[in-house]
């Protein structure tokens, strides 16, 4: 996309967005060092994942909101996009309804890994989980515009291949409980996909009813701020709406806020939107990120900075810095026009589901190959994970790369992930 501080003709839909793309490939790419490294010893604190109790905000805390926010920034551009191409509003919340359950299902699959018994599955943990990821790859894999015949054909049969083998597995699948019963799927919470499913499905329906303007997006925003304060205040239990299927306060409070704030920033970038300069759009970004930061401080006193328990300060500093961030990824490569330093990060944007299964698989095909040939094969990769410290990150930095490697490749072969 062309962004140098001019519209696009009238008519024609906003295209990807290359800051957008670097940023979400950038925000993958440090999720997979980060929890490559979780659960090492000697890990500097800004690296850690911070427990529910503390009060506290790391680097690490930022990864799973910068996805949400990217999400959200992505809504303006796809809603114009299938806008220009005709789509209803009927066809835009069919797309919108389909996207998010599957994304809630991956998450729920996802969830049901550690509590998966080999015995009553009659299958291994790690040829099930191999077996599931690679059914997702198969299945949710798009067909390249242009594509010829042949390979759309062979593309159809791979589709409808893996659906019949991820169908298999949730048939055959069983997992156990601390109490020792076997059970179907069971959901705890829905995981990092579902939780963006849900919170996915209801931004984009609110920014569909805001039309896209940005005053309504900031009461939408703030609205969901205050629900996960209600909700953190037994509003719900008071009107008898509290229940252990999904956290309300979470999802459609302060993680749907996350998302509403990238959706404010996304609109800075429509072909019809009034910022068509550099300097407007860089303005508005860091002002709107450091509004949210000073009131992400204003309101700590309330429930402190917490990823796990999702308060509305963790969201709202979160959300700011995201902006920020994006703001100076705007203004490196649109501004200062310097993109190819950003090449690498490039094909994990375009395919972010993929980069995001691919240490999943990873590890499984390890722990196959281990049993195979009764030799650790994870040594061969993973020699300096208990070690921990510097040599520890310097391995998770070398399998990152290698994830990177993976995705450039596949994305390179058009094997794309897209729901």
């Amino acid at each position: 996309m062309e962004i140098a501080g001019t519209a696009a003709p009238k008519g024609r839909a906003a295209s990807r967005l290359a800051c957008l793309d670097a940023f979400r490939g950038f925000d993958i790419l440090t999720m997979v060092f980060v929890n490559y490294i979780a659960a090492m010893a000697g890990i500097p604190f800004i690296l850690r994942h911070t427990k529910a109790e503390m009060d506290a905000l790391t680097l690490t805390d930022v990864v799973f909101p910068g996805f949400l926010f990217i999400v959200g920034g992505s809504i303006p551009l796809a809603l114009a996009k299938r806008k220009a191409e005709g789509d209803s509003t009927w066809r835009l919340l069919k797309h919108f309804a389909v996207r998010a359950a599957a994304l809630i299902f991956l998450g729920l699959v996802e969830v049901n890994h550690e509590t998966f018994s080999a015995a009553a599955s009659g299958i291994s943990r790690e040829a099930f989980f191999l077996l599931a990821y690679l059914a997702v790859i198969g299945l949710w894999t798009m067909t390249a515009k242009g594509a010829s015949k042949r390979r759309r054909t062979i593309q159809l049969g791979i589709k409808a291949a893996s659906a019949v083998v991820l169908v298999a597995l949730l048939v055959i699948y069983r997992g156990e409980t601390e109490a020792g019963r076997i059970v179907w799927l069971q959901h705890s919470w829905w995981g990092i996909l579902g939780i963006i499913g849900w919170t996915y499905l209801a931004a984009s329906i609110l920014y569909l009813l805001s039309r896209g303007n940005r005053t309504t997006l900031l009461g939408m925003m703030s609205l969901a701020v205050v629900f996960f304060i209600a909700t953190r205040h037994g509003v719900l239990m008071a009107l008898g709406l509290q229940n252990g299927f999904i956290d309300a306060g979470a999802n459609f409070g302060s993680h749907t806020a996350i998302i509403l704030a990238g959706t404010f920033i996304g609109t800075l970038f429509l072909p019809e939107g009034t910022e068509r300069d550099h300097p407007r759009r860089i303005r508005t970004m860091i002002l709107f990120g450091a509004g949210l930061v000073a009131a992400a401080y204003l309101l700590r006193p309330l429930h402190g900075f917490s990823k796990i328990l999702a308060t509305e300060s963790w969201a709202l500093a979160t959300a700011g810095i995201c902006a920020l961030l994006l703001a100076g990824f705007y203004v490196v490569m649109d501004v200062l026009n310097l993109r190819r330093w950003a090449g690498f990060l490039q094909p994990v944007g375009r395919n972010p589901l993929l980069a995001y299964i691919l240490p999943g698989i990873l590890g499984a095909l390890m722990s196959l190959a281990s049993s195979l040939l009764r030799v650790d094969v994870r040594r061969i990769f993973w020699p300096l994970a208990e070690r921990g410290g510097l040599l520890g990150m310097a391995n998770a930095a070398v399998m990152t790369a290698f994830v990177l490697f993976l995705t450039w490749l596949a994305t390179h072969n058009k094997i794309i992930l897209k729901l």
